[in-house]
């Protein structure tokens, strides 16, 4: 992916030298209950909310740095 270095400000390829799991948490599906029905009715089936802590290294400079990116994933009926 290219970018700038936050320290040199080249325009490089930058590595993603590791990426490891920040934080992980499940957002449960919104429910609803109509004036049709007795039981809840789930709007969503939910989402499982990971965030990514990736560390990259600049190829001109050297400087590393880190950046925290948050990925849903959609949770299937089991």
């Amino acid at each position: 992916m290219a970018a700038l270095c936050p320290n040199c400000h080249r325009p490089f390829s930058k590595e993603v030298e590791k990426k490891e799991i920040v934080k992980d948490s499940v957002h449960e599906g919104n429910q609803f209950t109509g004036t049709r029905t007795k039981f809840p009715v789930p709007l969503d089936l939910g989402k499982e909310i990971v965030d990514f802590k990736y560390y990259y290294k600049c190829k001109h400079c050297g400087y590393e740095w880190t950046e925290i990116k948050q990925v849903e994933f959609d949770r299937s009926k089991s």
